[in-house]
């Protein structure tokens, strides 16, 4: 089948109940209380910081995950759900009496949170705190290699039902390299694009041109190859994951090229796991918050606010709201 693809010291075990077959189950692996050097934060006192993984299950059957790409060509549990688990970190008062009733949610943006990042000195989230405002990040691209330091979730890959690989058109775009670079990772921005299904270059297509809307100028498959030349000359050593290009790529053109990729990641899962983390953590499920929430929000800027309104638009959460117009650097939505 072809599509196109889209792109501690504790350990504490806490169960959820099955809302819905979604978070089914929460785990601490770090709690650090208090948290931020025990600074304290106006009237909402003292902070602590919980990091940990959420787990959880989709229907395919479900109108709200079913548009999700490919979720209906995931391996399935004896359930017939589709699981993931991602990343989380909380921050919330240590006395949730002094919360304010209102959970934010922080989209980290390619993985980068700035709550997880401001161990220490909380910076301008410490007005959050001030508020008694509950804070939420966790990972939902499913293409970003999971390490320390950022927000990750890990989604499963789509097969067809034979176990073939399913395939698809695939464009990367490589430009402001460095001079007398021969080699270019199949990735953008560190994130890894899916492996070509051939690594015969006749059944891909590589083009330069000087900028968007110049003349494209094809590149003779001869002259390219899927390999890695930083170590032998032309065509180096054969390797998916990376480009090629005899004499040298030239940093004054743009470079695109055109591949039929596999097995890719079912990605769209991250914008459901949000959804339902959120959805549990705000439903007075959570022995961490209690019912001490009523309202939900959420935060995003550059890419985090294009894929929040994304998000909203594809109407995986009926609730979910990102106002209308072009898409600014910053915006709240609203989770209710």
């Amino acid at each position: 089948m072809k599509h196109a693809f889209a792109a501690g010291l504790m350990t504490v075990a806490l169960l959820a109940p099955n809302l819905d077959a979604r978070i089914t189950r929460i785990v601490i692996d770090h709690k650090e209380s208090p948290a931020y050097e025990g600074q304290s934060f106006g009237e909402a006192g003292r902070y602590e910081r919980l990091t940990g993984h959420a787990y959880g299950e989709l229907d395919p059957k479900d109108p709200l995950n079913a548009i999700i790409t490919d979720l209906q060509l995931a391996p399935r549990n004896a359930r017939g759900m589709v699981e993931y688990s991602a990343t989380f970190l909380l921050a919330k008062p240590v006395d949730m009496a002094h919360a304010s009733g209102v959970l934010l949610y922080e989209v980290p943006n390619r993985g980068n949170s700035a709550l997880l990042r401001l161990t220490t000195n909380p910076g301008a989230i410490a007005d959050y705190f001030r508020r008694g405002h509950v804070v939420l990040a966790s990972g939902w691209q499913g293409d970003i290699p999971a390490h320390e330091g950022v927000e990750t979730i890990a989604v499963p890959m789509a097969k067809n039902t034979d176990g073939s690989s399913v395939t698809g058109p695939v464009l990367a775009r490589f430009s402001d390299m460095p001079a007398n670079t021969t080699t270019l990772a199949l990735a953008a921005g560190g994130v890894p694009r899916p492996l070509p299904a051939s690594l015969d270059t006749s059944k891909a297509i590589l083009t330069r041109r000087v900028s968007e809307g110049n003349e494209i100028i094809p590149i003779k498959s001869a002259d390219w190859a899927f390999g890695d030349c930083t170590k032998a000359p032309f065509p180096g050593n054969p390797d998916p994951s990376k480009v090629c290009l005899k004499g040298g790529f030239n940093p004054a053109f743009l470079y695109e090229l055109t591949y039929t990729g596999k097995n890719p990641l079912v990605l769209g899962i991250g914008y459901a796991a949000t959804r339902d983390l959120n959805a549990y953590f705000k439903s007075g499920d959570s022995e961490a918050l209690g019912h001490k929430i009523s309202y939900a929000i959420a935060w995003g800027n550059s890419q985090s606010c294009a894929a929040w309104c994304i998000w909203g638009s594809i109407r995986t959460n009926p609730d979910a709201s990102c106002g209308t117009g072009s898409i600014p650097t910053s915006r709240r939505a609203s989770l209710r």
